[in-house]
């Protein structure tokens, strides 16, 4: 009850909120979510995060895990993923999963290694692509955005593999769901804080339901 403890210990409102939901809640208000009422934000970095915004609403599920798109199924047979799993996007995408490839290396030796033409590395960041692509493209064939919109760290390499990320998602979005736009938006952290704003300040003027 972190909520309640801060509150107790500062006598002020506190609110609690999953850090991607949070971000989204800033794109709504300020950047790539302004003018639609359906997108989705995608990070890619340490986790494969996902916030939702259908029909202006942020979505959080009956039990706030809407959006965990980490945890979609890649591989049946893919490495162990730390949910307990076998092949998530996760375990295959993540910071994790891509430092592994080369443990000794930092991720800045890693991705230069990549660039000067290191085969064996980049077929990992190849398979990597493949399985945002498959999580992007059910995002889109699920919900139906707009746009998706993608950030987080991990977007420092993603010429790594961003063919592999709009190719999978080309050959699996259904429909008219290939049409979703695909945006990359780096942001910084400060934006992180200022969602983290965005937050506390919609509960205060948004009426409790």
């Amino acid at each position: 009850p972190l909520g309640e403890l801060v509150t107790a210990a500062t006598g002020l409102p506190t609110v609690v909120e999953n850090d991607v939901r949070a971000l989204t809640v800033a794109e709504q208000w300020f950047g790539a979510g302004v003018g639609t009422s359906s997108f989705a934000l995608v990070t890619v970095g340490t986790g494969i995060g996902c916030g939702l915004v259908v029909n202006n609403a942020v979505i959080e599920g009956s039990h706030g895990v809407a959006g965990e798109i980490g945890h979609l199924l890649a591989e049946p047979d893919g490495p162990r993923c730390h949910c307990g799993n076998r092949g998530c996007v996760e375990a295959i995408a993540g910071t994790a999963a891509l430092r592994a490839l080369a443990p000794e290396l930092t991720t800045e030796e890693a991705v230069a290694r990549v660039r000067a033409g290191d085969e064996r590395l980049r077929a990992g960041y190849r398979r990597a692509g493949r399985a945002i692509g498959l999580a992007l493209a059910t995002v889109a064939n699920l919900v139906g955005p707009q746009r998706i919109v993608l950030s987080g760290e991990g977007l420092a390499a993603f010429d790594l593999y961003q063919d592999e990320v709009r190719d999978t998602f080309a050959a699996r979005a259904f429909g008219a769901a290939v049409d979703c736009e695909l945006i990359l938006r780096p942001l910084p952290f400060e934006e992180w804080a200022r969602g983290a704003a965005a937050v506390a300040i919609q509960t205060l003027i948004t009426p409790a339901r």
